[in-house]
């Protein structure tokens, strides 16, 4: 992008990414920092940043648009304000709808508590948009310095969620936060940022359950369109300290399409620092699965591989019959036989199709039970005894494997959300 150079007089701008300001003499106010000589302000695509001169400025602008703003339009000097009263030792949480302002505004507290000397640590629990971790994660990071965006941090550790949304694994993403949490103990500040569901009475359940399990000193309601005033209520008259803070009545939503976007280029970063690595059968487990958790009975695979006229792999999980196909046409064939089968063996069955795990994102687990990584599951090979997976991370000390609702392509494009492939 073309830089130029432009004067800033007194007075209130918004800058809208994908845009990098470079002070070249003078400051501005924004994101709970001040930005001063040589100081570099980045805007992601979909954003946009209020500045504040209070003197005047020359910038370097490249990308943008970067235009004067009405004070009726912003809230920053509200923000400021609100921002030095959380700014201090204890749990913060920010809640609220879909672009309402969370992550900006956690942003502006960030810095601001920084800025005093604390010691602060952030984690961000949005599964769908984590700009800390990757998406399908919950993820902890220590900044030591004023950010521009989240995503400028690194992760220090994340907790494996496995889906863009956090409908239907309400308990893991409060589960990683509780986890994470107890790693951030020993920090002034924590600040816990998260998604935007918040619209019916599940969003409202859950969301009370994870602020419960964070026992923060406050919580943060973004007011957006007031769907999340009833989830302020709940909370008023607790020892919580609820906290509305407002959302700009300019702010810009971002698009499902360029949502998704963003999480494609995590997965295409991810995949594009990754290796195929092997892993033995026998060294790992699949978590929440019964498939490879049991017994392996050679004879009784014989039987019903004969019974089928394919190969089949049968495992015996106690009062489960699990059975293994390679194929999707097998596989298939296994679902319509069913319940002759378990009428056969009487118990209950289990059908696993191996074909259908490749491009799933998952989750590494060590033996101290910390989720070390993320990958995408090239295949299953139970003849050769391996699970091969696309992944950056050591696999060495990995016990286990968390299968994710999402299936992603080698080129990072989400294919498909829906329950994992193996049983």
């Amino acid at each position: 992008m073309l830089a130029v150079k432009r004067e800033l007089g007194v007075g209130l701008y918004r800058v809208e990414g994908p845009a990098k300001l470079r002070v070249d003499s003078g400051s501005f106010y924004a994101l709970g920092r001040l930005y001063e000589k040589g100081a570099e302000l980045v805007v992601p695509r979909g954003l946009v940043i209020c500045l504040k001169v209070e003197e005047a400025c020359v910038v370097e602008v490249a990308g943008g648009p970067l235009t004067e703003a009405k004070p009726e339009e912003e809230v920053i000097d509200r923000w400021r304000e609100l921002a030095e009263s959380l700014a201090e030792r204890g749990r913060v949480v920010v809640v609220g709808e879909t672009d309402s302002g969370k992550t900006t505004f956690s942003t502006f507290v960030l810095n601001t508590a920084l800025s005093k000397g604390l010691s602060v640590a952030i984690i961000d629990a949005d599964v769908g948009q984590n700009d800390v971790g990757w998406p399908g994660t919950v993820a902890l990071a220590y900044p030591s310095k004023p950010v521009s965006w989240l995503g400028e941090l690194e992760p220090s550790a994340i907790y494996f969620v496995g889906s863009n949304t956090p409908m239907g694994c309400e308990d893991a993403v409060i589960l990683g936060v509780s986890k994470l949490m107890r790693k951030a103990s020993g920090k002034d500040l924590v600040l816990v940022n998260t998604d935007g569901w918040v619209a019916d009475r599940k969003a409202l359940l859950y969301k009370a359950r994870l602020i419960e399990c964070v026992e923060p000193d406050a919580l943060v309601v973004m007011e957006g369109t007031g769907a999340s005033e009833a989830l302020a209520r709940v909370f008023e008259g607790t020892r919580i300290r609820v906290v509305r803070a407002p959302t700009p009545p300019a702010a810009k939503g971002k698009e499902r399409e360029l949502r998704k976007m963003r999480r494609e280029l995590s997965y295409l970063d991810l995949l594009s620092k990754a290796t195929v690595k092997a892993v033995k059968l026998k060294d790992v487990r699949l978590w929440g699965a019964y498939t490879f958790n049991g017994r392996h009975d050679p004879k009784l695979s014989a039987a019903i591989s004969a019974i089928m006229g394919f190969d089949v792999y049968v495992e015996d999980c106690g009062s489960v019959m699990v059975l293994v196909a390679s194929d999707e046409q097998a596989c298939r064939r296994l679902q319509e036989a069913k319940e002759q089968l378990a009428k056969l063996l009487n118990k209950e069955v289990y059908v696993s199709c191996l074909s259908g795990v490749k491009g799933a994102l998952v989750g590494l687990v060590n033996g101290q039970l910390e989720h070390v990584g993320v990958g995408v599951l090239e295949g299953i090979d139970v003849r050769e005894g391996v699970i091969k997976l696309r992944t950056p991370f050591e696999v060495e000390g990995v016990r286990a494997l968390i299968i994710g609702r999402l299936k992603i392509s080698e080129e990072g494009v989400e294919r498909e959300r829906g329950a994992p492939p193996i049983a």
